[in-house]
């Protein structure tokens, strides 16, 4: 740990050409085969089903709400998308693959800000938004060939911390605000309320029961800990399972909960945008837009920068942390290079920027530890097979020796 914090703090804030990448590069590859294997394991899938719902969760929250504020030019769809598609392609290029790509709630509102901003100037939004992110993706490469993701070892852990205090008060608050609002809001029917306020406590505290199960009483230690390992989609699965009983027990008009729309186009929600196919195609016309405004996505495509940049950074350097005993290490410069392939793509697709989320990321992180137990498990297995093996060969060799003399006596 002195090791590390000794060399963090050698690391110049800026480097030549390309210098930092290449090294960073250097580093992962004799990892990269083995970060595929590693996927391959029993904990990883409970992760990924774990992940899953949460990440799903995610695009749809904030897809909702810039669907709203946009006007659907960009929504539910194309943040649903972007967090598929670019949510496996940045860990293919990425130095930190346990950092996972999502929105965050100050992208979301640096987006809104840039809409509201085009409304004003009578500008076409959906053209400045994609030249503000390839102008973004300029800075962000610039920022990878010459290391500025150092300057971010300048910050304390005091300014992490309370980083991850503001994300994490904003998730409850997002949380906490919807059941408010099945009992404030008059247009919500009592039976929504009811079900949604059901639902919600018991997904909770079964998947709060369940993770804290792997110390308990009940059956032994390896299938405590899978069990455990997979809590959130037990919870998340008998949450569904709950939710289709009441409809099916009291009718959907007595039970009321809301199902999601995703397109209001006609050719099936998988290709169309939010708006429609014709009204908003996939493929966003750049050259709609005047020169004053493209000068202007210049400003506003380095103003994102500060702020991709500020999210990405502080969100790798806490997964990163010396507390959390990493085995691989990190890439900060070959983050960023990552970050700018997406970062193009999803702007000439009109879809929202994408950064490592923190909550899911540092999630996903703890997810995949291996607890002390589970090492004193794997450690045991291992000695038991040895054992076998050791008294296999033992056999082998007597039943050899006992054919040789009997072959010697004839």
């Amino acid at each position: 740990g002195e090791k590390k914090d000794e060399e963090e703090e050698n690391v110049p804030l800026w480097r030549p050409l390309g210098e930092g990448l290449c090294e960073d590069v250097r580093k992962k590859l004799p990892w990269y085969w083995s970060d595929i294997r590693d996927g391959m394991k029993l904990k990883s899938l409970a992760t990924i089903l774990y992940l899953f719902w949460g990440c799903t969760t995610n695009a749809l929250t904030f897809g909702a709400v810039i669907g709203r504020a946009t006007g659907g030019e960009i929504g539910i769809i194309e943040t649903l998308l972007a967090t598929a598609c670019f949510g496996m392609v940045y860990p293919l290029l990425c130095g930190q693959p346990l950092t996972i790509m999502g929105a965050t709630g100050p992208i979301i509102a640096y987006i809104i800000t840039l809409r509201s901003l085009t409304q004003g100037l009578g500008i076409s939004f959906l053209p400045f938004y994609g030249w503000s992110g390839i102008w973004l993706s300029v800075f962000l490469l610039f920022a990878s060939l010459f290391s500025l993701s150092n300057i971010i070892k300048v910050t304390t852990r005091f300014t992490t911390e309370i980083f991850a205090v503001f994300v994490s008060f904003i998730f409850l608050y997002a949380g906490m605000f919807y059941f408010f609002q099945l009992f404030a809001r008059s247009e919500v029917s009592h039976g929504e309320a009811k079900a949604g306020i059901l639902l919600g406590a018991m997904t909770f505290f079964v998947a709060l029961s369940i993770r804290y199960s792997r110390d308990g009483p009940l059956f032994n230690q390896w299938i405590r800990n899978r069990v455990a390992d997979f809590a959130p989609v037990i919870a998340v699965a008998l949450g569904i399972g709950v939710a289709w009983g009441l409809i099916g027990r009291y009718g959907i008009t007595l039970v009321d909960l809301d199902f999601l729309q995703l397109s209001k186009g006609a050719g099936g929600a998988v290709f169309e945008t939010t708006l429609g196919i014709q009204a908003r195609p996939w493929l966003v016309n750049l050259w709609d837009i005047t020169p004053a405004g493209l000068a202007l996505s210049l400003v506003a495509g380095f103003l994102g920068f500060v702020l991709v940049y500020f999210d990405q950074n502080i969100t790798v350097r806490l997964v990163n942390a010396k507390q959390h005993k990493l085995k691989k290490g990190g890439g900060y410069d070959l983050d960023m290079l990552a970050l700018c392939v997406c970062t193009f793509f999803l702007s000439i697709f009109g879809c929202p920027w994408m950064v490592s989320a923190w909550v899911y990321s540092l999630n996903h992180c703890r997810a995949l530890c291996v607890y002390a137990i589970e090492e004193e498990e794997e450690t045991k297995g291992r000695e038991d097979s040895a054992a076998v093996q050791a008294k296999l060969e033992a056999s082998a060799k007597a039943a050899l020796e006992s054919v040789r003399r009997v072959m010697e006596s004839r």
